[in-house]
């Protein structure tokens, strides 16, 4: 499947079982229908297999209404299969000034989402762009092994409005997030959650080599076992909003995680549950790493 021209669209784009929908550099724009709303992803699988590429997705002016389960607005969606997510860009899928919890821009899911793996869906995420989405940059939840790398990931365009984070692995997931360029995200409300650039939840897998940038409530932020955390650049830069619940560099929240060769400024607690390790305290200015 290649894309000739850009179009809108008002309802979701399935993919069929095993093919690659080739953007060829073509913009899909999201837009409400003449009734109604626009509701669930902008392209999604229909079946075990899919692939995406060379694609830029877009939303324009879509209403703010919250949807629950398959209708929650996302970009780019595997439900239960496995494929590829690379070179594209995903720009603007949210719903304005939204606390909507959704808005994802790549999503990848498979149930169930207990840790136990039955039928794993195996996903590269990678060579992406992705900026101003609303609740969650990339996300992979459920029985799925992920490879999310070489991607730029914006921060959250709703921070007012929803506590975000960049890049979720959760419930269950297993998998590696490495050599990202992520923007961080502020929780700027008042009530007491925290957002962040890159999040684990009740899932495992590898944190390493990224470059994180903007300014976080939590740069790496662990509520998860046996995760390997090492070699990152957390950098926090710009003002921490009044309502911010913290200011943590590298967030330690569960337990047998390895965590080393760290390089963290900027941060009022650098590192929180954090023992041994080469990890470091950087108080100045250092050059950037350039991963595309």
């Amino acid at each position: 499947m290649m894309l000739d021209a850009d179009c809108t669209t008002d309802e979701t784009i399935l993919i069929p079982d095993g093919f690659t929908l080739d953007g060829n550099s073509n913009t899909i724009t999201a837009v409400d229908p003449p009734a109604g709303h626009f509701v669930g992803a902008v392209v999604q699988n229909d079946g075990t297999e899919a692939h995406v590429k060379n694609l830029i997705i877009s939303s324009d002016s879509l209403t703010n209404v919250c949807d629950a389960g398959a209708n929650r607005l996302r970009g780019i969606m595997f439900e239960g299969a496995s494929g590829s997510i690379i070179h594209n860009a995903v720009v603007n899928i949210n719903q304005g000034a939204s606390g909507c919890q959704e808005g994802n821009a790549i999503e990848v899911r498979n149930a169930p989402f207990d840790g136990t793996h039955p039928d794993t869906q195996t996903v590269e995420i990678s060579h992406n762009k992705l900026t101003d989405w609303q609740k969650t940059g990339i996300v992979a939840n459920g029985d799925v092994d992920v490879n999310i790398h070489h991607n730029y990931v914006g921060a959250s365009a709703t921070q007012l409005n929803l506590a975000a984070n960049s890049i979720q692995l959760g419930f269950g997931a297993t998998g590696s997030v490495t050599h990202n360029n992520v923007e961080g995200n502020q929780w700027k409300g008042t009530s007491f959650f925290a957002a962040s650039a890159v999040l684990v939840f009740a899932a495992e897998g590898e944190v390493s080599k990224n470059n994180i940038s903007g300014n976080s409530d939590v740069g790496i932020f662990l509520v998860a076992d046996n995760v390997t955390v090492y070699n990152n650049r957390v950098f926090d830069i710009g003002d921490d909003h009044p309502n911010s619940c913290c200011d943590i560099g590298v967030g330690n929240f569960g337990s047998d995680n390895v965590i080393t060769n760290n390089k963290v400024r900027g941060f009022e607690e650098p590192y929180d549950g954090v023992s041994g390790g080469k990890n470091k305290v950087i108080p100045g200015p250092q050059p950037g790493n350039v991963f595309f």
